[in-house]
């Protein structure tokens, strides 16, 4: 039960951002500067919607059948809306930065908050990671590490000055890393705030 919540969950938050994206609403964090993440996988995702479109004239020509063509004109025409419901995700939550503290997002799927106070370092350094999965977790002497991830890599650190919950899966996080387009300006804006 708990996997079919969990796929229902992630249908409805596809579909959620396809309609936000397309009608233009307002990013529901609330004010702050914001820093997206997607550049690196707006190429893939475009790809793959440029194969879904090209896929779809292709197979109706090569089905014989005609209720087989409708069937796979809707699972094809479903699948490319679901792709650009997936780039919709990661282009309208980016990771925010506010008075209070900074968002860390990952599309629909990761929204963690870190307070200033809990903050003690912010480092910029490009780090590639043997795993792609979007969100990671690595155990360390010192604590527990969480990564959110792009095309398996970092590039932003925020070091922690205790362990602390900042609403991801796993317990208490001793830092957090996390990709950004231009992790400098990131870094600067958190810097700032920090203190």
């Amino acid at each position: 039960m708990s996997l079919l919540r969990t796929a229902m969950t992630y249908e409805r938050g596809v579909w959620v951002s396809l309609f936000r994206w397309v009608f233009r609403r307002p990013d529901p964090a609330g004010p702050g500067a914001r820093f997206g993440y997607s550049a690196v996988t707006t190429p893939v995702f475009i790809a793959f919607i440029a194969v879904s479109i090209v896929e779809i004239p292709i197979l109706h020509f090569l089905l014989p059948w005609r209720t087989v063509q409708v069937v796979a004109f809707v699972v094809s025409v479903w699948g490319l809306l679901w792709m650009v419901g997936l780039l919709g995700a990661v282009r309208i939550h980016p990771h925010v930065v506010q008075t209070e503290g900074v968002r860390i997002r990952s599309g629909f799927t990761v929204d963690a908050f870190v307070p200033w106070s809990a903050v003690a370092a912010v480092r910029t350094r490009n780090r590639p990671l043997e795993s792609s999965k979007g969100v990671q977790f690595e155990e360390t002497a010192d604590g527990l590490i969480g990564k959110v991830v792009v095309l398996g890599q970092t590039n932003v650190e925020l070091v922690f000055t205790a362990p602390i919950e900042v609403g991801m899966a796993r317990g208490p996080l001793i830092e957090l890393h996390l990709w950004a387009d231009d992790p400098a300006e990131l870094a600067a804006a958190t810097r700032v705030l920090v203190g």
